[in-house]
Formats: structure tokens, C-alpha cells, sequence
């Protein structure tokens, strides 16, 4: 189970183009270092038109969701790096609808804006205008299917 009151809800559209993904975490301070606990508890696709969340495990001969996952961690590993104090995040649900809304990029963005919001962690104005401009151009070059570094603001493949 996961508290929705926690969902993030990142829903824009810009240039004509969707960006959309919900992102809960359970975060908590952490005494000696920085954790990430992947617990979801999506039921993965289920029919066209639906909103897809991101199952424990990939189902054989199914989506697969290991980008968004990938995203996800590249987004709070983003955050470990801009802040002094410890925490342990779990991330409990990861939602989208591939290929129309969503892409790893936005999925990694709305992770640090989630962070953000539930820590309070203000990010330098500047970095957040490039973070959110890089997350907005993810739809350009096949980007969509690349896992973004948050840190450099490049792509790997």
C-alpha cells in the first residue's frame, strides 16, 4: 500500500506536447547514509487508455518498465547530490502511459520534484530552469528513449 496524500502529480503541456507522470516516495531522514528502496506496488499495463504503473517485477511478454525505474533512481540520485543531509526513499509507485505522456526523462523529473516538495529542498533557480528545460525537450531527438543524468544533463543510452 502506498499513502496517496504523497503522490506527485506532474501534468503539463508544452509546445503542444504532453508531460505526465505521478511519483509516490516515502522519505525519511537517515542517521548514517543515503538509501534508495525500490517498492512498487503497480500492476504494470493493464488496457490501452489506462494509466500504467510500474510493477514490482516486469511480466513476461509484457511493457517493460526497467527505463522508468532507471529514472527514477537517476532523479534521486539527483537530489542525494544537491543536498548535506541523509535520507532513505522508498518509491512506491511510479505512474504514466508510455509513449503518449510519459518518458524516463519526465519520469525522473517529477522523482526530484516530488523529493523536493515532501524535504523542502529549494533547488539554486537557475539548475531548476535547466532541469525543467531538459525535461521538456526529452520528446526531441529519440530522446524518450534514453535514461537521463540529471547530474550532467546528458543522455545515456
Amino acid at each position: 500500500m502506498s499513502n496517496d496524500q504523497l503522490d506527485y502529480r506532474l501534468l503539463k503541456i508544452k509546445n503542444g506536447k504532453p508531460f505526465f507522470a505521478i511519483i509516490n516516495l516515502e522519505i525519511s531522514l537517515n542517521d548514517n547514509q543515503n538509501e534508495i528502496i525500490e517498492e512498487y506496488i503497480g500492476r504494470g499495463w493493464i488496457r490501452i487508455g489506462d494509466i500504467e504503473s510500474v510493477p514490482t517485477k516486469d511480466i513476461k511478454n509484457t511493457v517493460d518498465y526497467d527505463d522508468w525505474r532507471k529514472a527514477v533512481i537517476k532523479g534521486i540520485e539527483f537530489v542525494f547530490s544537491k543536498t548535506t543531509q541523509k535520507w532513505t526513499v522508498k518509491v512506491k509507485k511510479v505512474e504514466g502511459r508510455i509513449a503518449t505522456d510519459t518518458n524516463p526523462t519526465i519520469i525522473g523529473y517529477a522523482t526530484i520534484l516530488a523529493f523536493c516538495k515532501q524535504t523542502n529542498l529549494q533547488l539554486d533557480f537557475d539548475l531548476n530552469n535547466q532541469i525543467e528545460d531538459f525535461a521538456f525537450k526529452s520528446w526531441e531527438n529519440d530522446n524518450y528513449k534514453k535514461i537521463p543524468n540529471f547530474i550532467n544533463l546528458k543522455y545515456e543510452i
